[in-house]
């Protein structure tokens, strides 16, 4: 496999090419990207963010075939975030991933890091991609140093407009395949998500890549939109509004993130009467309308944060809901066990057990709901530390405390 950095410009371009670390130039300037302890498999990059100059607003770390195969080739993989001399176990995150997330793609934009509101964050990103190094090279608008070029430089960039993701064909045939890529996240205000939809002819499936969209967006023809596993995600709702009949959502999250007060600002999915969905896997973070198995009054918490609990040790924490359905519930954490894995309407208990997790891990993921189709989804995290007692039956939240 081929490890590279990318150093991005807000354009999306690479515009100085010493930014581009990988396994020809293994320094940026002055030390801000450094690739280390490279093999054919792993690869370390030690960032100084002070060093980065303003001039790059992202950095694309990616990995690629070297030669034939593809990534649904590749066994259980693992990106992890920490601080310079922190190894695994002990790292600030991790991102887990293996063939059996990908298709055709030979090659991935695992991560980045990217300023926003004046300071860094980190996405991992996961998104497939067609093409080799020199195809993510051509994408980030770079071209391959001619053979028998005397420097032994990275390949020298050549002025192209910004790699921004192509627009579906208007002309598209009823039974198009479209793919259609999430903006950087430095593209704020963007949505061409809603552009692809309008654009696309009926009849037509929109493959989202994985990462995030901003919405809201509204489909009035019929077509797929199949998500696999991306979001769609909005300040204020309805998110996603589906105004047509044969419409088909799949694999998709759905979130209200911070609703302002106002006419159906925590709407996160819409349905109009009569505008007859198909959905397949679909979590949200909101309320739904026109979906008459997920409606009613969901009494939820709207997070759960088990803090700080014993590392290697049995913990466990309740917490109440009031759900008018029936419903199947399950978590994405690791080491984070549900029971019952399933509830009759009404008011009703939920355990979480955390069972055996590794010194100072910080869990990040969400508890899933699932009826009608739909999946509602309650964010959860925590911290396992070596200096704390095991927690027995914690409750972290009542049905009392909802607002009405």
């Amino acid at each position: 496999f081929d490890f590279v950095c990318f150093g991005i410009d807000d354009k999306g371009q690479l515009s100085d090419d010493r930014f581009m670390v990988f396994f020809n130039q293994k320094r940026s300037p002055d030390d801000a990207i450094v690739l280390e302890d490279l093999s054919d498999q792993d690869a370390k990059f030690t960032v100084d963010l002070d060093l980065i100059p303003s001039s790059i607003s992202r950095l694309v770390f990616t990995v690629s075939v070297d030669g034939a195969g593809a990534m649904t080739e590749l066994s259980n993989s693992m990106l992890y975030l920490g601080e310079d001399g922190v190894s695994y176990p002990q790292q600030l995150l991790d991102y887990r991933f293996s063939g059996a997330d990908f298709q055709t793609e030979t090659a991935l934009m695992l991560a980045e890091i990217y300023r926003k509101d004046g300071e860094w964050r980190f996405w991992a990103q996961g998104q497939g991609f067609a093409g080799n190094l020199a195809a993510l090279l051509t994408h980030f608008g770079g071209e391959e140093a001619e053979e028998g070029a005397t420097s032994s430089a990275p390949p020298s960039r050549v002025p192209a407009t910004p790699a921004s993701p192509p627009s579906p064909p208007v002309s598209a045939p009823a039974t198009a395949s479209i793919i259609v890529t999430p903006p950087p996240p430095s593209a704020a205000g963007s949505n061409p998500l809603q552009k692809a939809i309008d654009e696309a002819a009926s009849g037509s499936t929109l493959k989202l890549a994985r990462g995030e969209f901003q919405g809201p967006v509204t489909i009035s023809k019929p077509l797929v939109l199949d998500g696999s596993g991306a979001v769609i995600w909005a300040q204020n709702g309805p998110v996603v509004r589906v105004a047509s009949s044969g419409v088909t959502l799949r694999e998709l999250e759905i979130e209200a993130t911070a609703p302002d007060p106002g006419p159906n600002f925590d709407v996160a999915l819409w349905i109009d009467d009569e505008a007859n969905t198909v959905l397949q896997n679909v979590r949200v973070r909101g309320e739904i309308v026109g979906v008459p198995a997920a409606q009613g009054q969901w009494k939820l918490p709207p997070f759960l944060n088990l803090g700080k609990f014993a590392a290697r040790q049995n913990n466990s924490f309740d917490f109440e809901i009031e759900v008018p359905h029936p419903c199947d519930v399950k978590t994405n954490v690791a080491g984070i066990s549900v029971v019952p894995a399933r509830l009759e309407a009404g008011r009703g208990k939920v355990e979480l057990h955390a069972n055996g997790i590794g010194t100072d891990i910080f869990l990040a993921g969400h508890i899933e709901l699932s009826s009608g189709g739909i999946g509602r989804t309650i964010p959860l995290s925590g911290h396992s530390a070596g200096d704390v007692s095991p927690v027995e039956t914690v409750l972290l939240w009542n049905v009392d405390n909802a607002q009405n």
